[in-house]
């Protein structure tokens, strides 16, 4: 008999949070033959989620440290994904690694490789003044506000579904009680 087997520790339920906002799409969009691209993917555990669910998934990210994930191509040339259309893009956790004005550009480059009926879901950590810890202080350049974030999106898309996240719960409850926010963006603006 396979018994799971589970070593708990804080790391663990980081790992729990993250993989949610994956499975989060995977339940969220019917069409499996949708391309994805999965933006910003880190190490590319969320595309191997993705993968579990779609035939098309396209990871990008790069690795200024020479950094290569096992077990999943990574993109790391922004011309080589520009070359297509994408009808879901996944961004999670990126935009706050970058300047004020790295993140309209984020999001200008997210809508431009979306196709006419694509659909972004990106995500970020709410925004903690001053930062919890040393690797927010560090790592997070610009956290957002829910409303920031908010204004991104409507910049770029005619609908903005607004969801938070508590741990693995991905709801619509009081957003300031979320510790993430995930969006849904649909109907991109011309």
């Amino acid at each position: 008999m396979k018994r799971l087997e589970i070593n708990y520790s804080l790391a663990s339920m980081d790992v729990l949070v993250s993989l949610a906002r994956y499975n989060f799409v995977n339940r969220t969009v019917n069409n499996k033959q949708s391309s994805v691209l999965d933006f910003g993917c880190g190490s590319g555990y969320g595309t191997k989620v993705l993968k579990e669910r779609f035939s098309d998934v396209t990871s990008f990210d790069v690795y200024p440290d020479d950094y290569k994930p096992e077990g999943v191509e990574v993109i790391q040339d922004i011309k080589k994904i520009s070359a297509r259309k994408y009808d879901i893009i996944t961004c999670f956790e990126v935009i706050e690694h970058i300047d004020a004005a790295g993140q309209v550009k984020l999001m200008q480059d997210l809508a431009g490789l979306l196709n006419e009926n694509g659909t972004l879901f990106i995500s970020t950590v709410r925004k903690m003044d001053p930062p919890p810890t040393e690797n927010r202080k560090k790592e997070h350049i610009k956290e957002l506000s829910f409303n920031e974030l908010l204004d991104h999106c409507n910049k770029h898309f005619s609908n903005v579904y607004t969801f938070g996240q508590i741990d693995q719960i991905i709801s619509t409850f009081y957003n300031e009680n979320h510790y993430h926010f995930v969006f849904i963006c649909t109907g991109l603006k011309k």
